[in-house]
């Protein structure tokens, strides 16, 4: 594992949600901080569980050295607050204001599909370029679908294109210029019946909201071209996380298919929660037990939770023979207790730095 750190400048951790991306990601980062390695993690993490794991305070959008960790820095990504400081960044300060006090702004910017990928991808592309770290570690956001996360930026990018934004925007010169453009009958239609649903007021907010966005349409071009090197960058690696349950391992050979057709590096998949640690213990015990009813029970549950796990076996090695030749899967078991501080966390680093190279290579 430290070997596949020190090889690549960027690793991502990928799954669907669920999975324990968040914990992995912040064990990775910590695995390649104590091997020495400057690095950064960033997460969108409504639940703080990665704060509460590095035992640092939530700051959202900042980044925040971890207390008694040398060389690991974190950061909480505030998507709302992120494209305010894209837009502050790409456009004069009078257009930002026009789209900060735009309502239909107000409400998109947060739930704007693919802003949260957008935004986990633009600080990721800043902290990549900033030559701050040698490692930066992402924790994708929770999606439905994780591929959502490779096309977040491309899908942004469709929404500043001139076939929508010209629609809208008054590029000919006052209200006569976006009259002029929206006299087909469709467009009358459409115009009429949400005015009447909305008033007047909401289509004039909707032609200032496409005018301003017009400003950033080729600033979102550049993003999406530059975050489009990182993501195919020989120095990216994108490590799968998955569960052990059939649907989660459906879905993770559906994203290895969707990364390959991305033309994007798999460096290997984790297999998180496969076996419980408690279920582990000694199979060998004394003949004396034997005459106990108690342990008789206990005996037989053993037996029915081995087959049980048994079958799950069967559904993994026929998952791993259809994964691609050649790539590391590594299974990690689910432990008594929930990560909650720096020593859970080193404990996974333990396993990550010990395990990896037995997985299939």
């Amino acid at each position: 594992m430290i070997e596949l750190l020190k090889s690549h400048k960027v690793i991502i951790c990928v799954g669907s949600g669920g999975v324990g991306k968040t914990t992995l990601s912040a064990s990775i980062a910590l695995l390649a901080a104590d091997s020495g390695l400057r690095t950064l993690v960033l997460t969108i993490d409504p639940a703080q569980r990665l704060a509460q794991s590095l035992g640092i305070r939530a700051h959202p959008g900042q980044i925040v050295q971890v207390p008694g960790v040398e060389r690991l820095s974190a950061l909480m990504i505030d998507a709302r607050r992120e494209f305010d400081e894209f837009v502050l960044g790409s456009v004069d300060s009078g257009i930002a204001k026009g789209l900060f006090k735009n309502r239909l702004y107000q409400q998109l910017v947060s739930n704007l599909n693919g802003n949260q990928e957008f935004t986990s991808l633009l600080r990721l592309l800043n902290a990549a370029r900033s030559g701050d770290y040698d490692l930066v570690v992402l924790d994708t956001p929770p999606a439905q679908n994780a591929v959502d996360f490779l096309r977040a930026s491309d899908r942004l990018y469709a929404l500043f294109q001139d076939s929508v934004i010209g629609w809208f925007a008054n590029r000919g010169g006052g209200d006569q210029g976006f009259i002029r453009r929206t006299l087909n009958r469709g467009t009358r239609m459409v115009t009429s019946a949400l005015e009447a649903l909305t008033g007047s007021v909401f289509i004039v907010e909707l032609k200032d909201f496409f005018d301003h966005l017009s400003h950033l349409q080729s600033k979102v071009g550049d993003v999406s071209r530059a975050v489009g090197e990182v993501l195919h960058s020989p120095d990216t690696g994108f490590l799968l996380v998955t569960g052990y349950d059939s649907s989660k391992l459906r879905e993770a050979l559906e994203f290895q298919q969707d990364l390959k057709a991305e033309d994007l590096h798999l460096s290997g998949v984790i297999l998180n929660r496969w076996f419980p640690e408690w279920a582990q213990g000694e199979s060998d015990w004394p003949a004396r037990w034997e005459k106990d009813p108690d342990f008789l029970r206990l005996k037989s549950f053993h037996a029915e939770f081995t087959q049980y796990f048994q079958h799950r076996r069967e559904g993994f090695e026929r998952f791993e023979q259809q994964l691609a030749k050649q790539l590391p899967v590594m299974k990690l078991m689910e432990f008594q207790q929930s990560v909650q501080g720096l020593e859970d966390l080193r404990r996974i680093t333990e396993l990550l730095r010990e395990k990896w190279g037995d997985a299939r290579a």
